[in-house]
């Protein structure tokens, strides 16, 4: 602040109308500063926004993760479907083949038939029982994808 000599009053009615306005805005930032409220809501408002970031960034994670899993699983799924599936049908041919020569032999086709046809369900279902986790895996992959599906469809 400066001092105004006595002849020039103009130039003195500036300084207080510039003192004013620095004064006022002194007055301004203080009260900013003591708004703890308005302070608190700020911070608030960031917070939430960085939680709102950090949880997108942990579905798109987890989404992709499930994806990944599930292709794997099915994949071994696939897998271990095709060498069942292979296996029987060398069990089959493996039961005609007796099948026949028995009926050549014997005479009893319909009962080596079904003999066979017993003891190749008894392998397939004690491959699935010895092993379930493949199956169990699919089933349960199967189940997230539709649950997200239903959502997104929910939600649109």
């Amino acid at each position: 602040m400066s001092t105004a000599s006595p002849s020039d009053p103009d130039k003195g009615r500036q300084d207080i109308q510039h003192t004013r306005a620095e004064l006022g805005e002194t007055v301004a930032a203080l009260a900013a500063k003591t708004d703890v409220k308005t302070r608190l809501g700020g911070k608030a408002t960031s917070a939430a926004g960085g939680l709102r970031q950090r949880l997108t960034t942990a579905s798109q994670s987890a989404k992709t993760s499930a994806t990944q899993m599930f292709r794997t699983v099915s994949q071994k799924a696939s897998q271990r479907a095709a060498t069942a599936k292979q296996k029987t049908r060398q069990a089959m041919a493996t039961a005609r083949g007796s099948a026949s020569a028995g009926t050549q032999t014997t005479g009893k086709t319909e009962s080596t038939e079904v003999t066979s046809a017993r003891a190749v369900t008894a392998k397939v279902g004690t491959a699935v029982r010895a092993k379930p986790m493949p199956v169990l895996a699919a089933a349960g992959a199967a189940a997230a994808l539709t649950i997200v599906a239903y959502r997104r469809r929910r939600t649109r």
